[in-house]
């Protein structure tokens, strides 16, 4: 029964996403309804993990305004040990923060941990602006901006993981002692095929979607694991790839950068890197070991794309490796 201990879900609590006091009331009742609704359409997706044996310090859902003025969400364990980073995880394409619920149970009580809901998805605000990759980058920064005293490892799956580069590249390496990088490509190697991404909604993947995306979504889910999640889980993800406008979801998937871009960004940093895939990329994971210093990878055979979740043992045991060496190191790692 523990698993079903009480979680605040960002639906109540003057600490958790309380409303602006100068907003219309029409507005913060749409607001309230849109975020009951999808709130109880990820409960069971976020309940199910949330709470490891006897944890001291709950998780919880919090909300901030960007500086264009977006409310965005982040389920968070903040543990009173600054000299430990702080694990924030970014989820991929449309996906929410609770994608990442075996992660946050398994470090509860051990790591203090961030699970962030990008603008459109999850418990976040879903404006019809901001979709840019420099957009998505400053509300990466502005969420690292609510813990001023702390320093993070960031862990980025799929979409995140070019956000993540990317933030090193915008922002810089202040406070970021690593790099966790899960199953995209870092543009290592020589690109098998060339693929131009600058023009959203002209790929076959987008032409589904457009006909039918509800069905190709969930195909689209359903291929990202091993084994079925269930249908609890495989509606929660669905509510929020569904939460992203069409045409901004496109704009996502089109950042306008070569693959060089991302690869340039992972030589001009010495920081500490672990790169975990699936076999798809094992020949990226090779060069990478082979010219980073601070590199390593492990490839997860039996997983497919939410490899997290398919093997979340070996996953999480991965990264409690990679971080441990960093507790009680502030280090300020030079860049260009």
């Amino acid at each position: 029964m523990r698993d079903w201990q009480l979680i605040r879900i960002g639906l109540h609590g003057e600490d958790a996403c309380a409303f602006k006091q100068d907003r219309h009331p029409w507005l913060q009742c749409i607001r309230l309804v849109t975020r009951i609704a999808t709130g109880l359409a990820m409960m069971s997706l976020l309940i199910s993990n949330a709470y490891a044996n006897d944890l001291m310090t709950p998780i919880v859902s919090r909300c901030f305004d960007t500086s264009d003025q977006v409310r965005l969400c982040y389920q968070e364990q903040i543990l009173d040990d600054q000299s430990s980073p702080v694990l924030v995880f970014i989820p991929g394409w449309t996906m929410p923060a609770a994608i990442w619920s075996k992660q946050l149970a398994f470090f509860a009580g051990k790591r203090s941990t961030i699970a962030f809901d990008p603008r459109g998805q999850g418990l976040s605000d879903a404006p019809q602006f901001g979709y840019s990759l420099e957009r998505r980058v400053k509300d990466i920064a502005e969420l690292l901006n609510q813990f001023p005293d702390r320093h993070f490892v960031l862990v980025g799956w799929s979409l995140g993981v070019l956000e993540s580069l990317a933030y090193i590249r915008q922002i810089g390496p202040a406070r970021i002692e690593g790099l966790i990088l899960v199953d995209n490509s870092i543009g290592e190697g020589v690109a098998k095929s060339a693929v131009k991404t600058s023009t959203p909604g002209k790929r076959p993947f987008f032409e589904a979607l457009r006909k039918n995306r509800a069905q190709t979504m969930r195909a689209f889910i359903a291929a990202m694991f091993r084994s079925p999640p269930g249908p609890e889980v495989t509606d929660s993800i669905l509510a929020s790839a569904m939460k992203t406008s069409l045409e901004d979801s496109f704009r996502l998937l089109s950042y306008p950068k070569p693959r060089s871009y991302w690869n340039d960004i992972i030589y001009e940093t010495s920081m500490p890197i672990l790169y975990l895939v699936t076999p798809k990329w094992q020949q990226q994971a090779d060069g990478l070991i082979k010219r980073h210093p601070n590199a390593r990878a492990r490839i997860f055979p039996r997983a497919k794309h939410a490899l997290f979740w398919d093997e979340a043992v070996q996953f999480n045991q991965a990264v409690e490796e990679f971080v441990a060496p960093l507790e009680g190191v502030v280090t300020r790692f030079p860049w260009p």
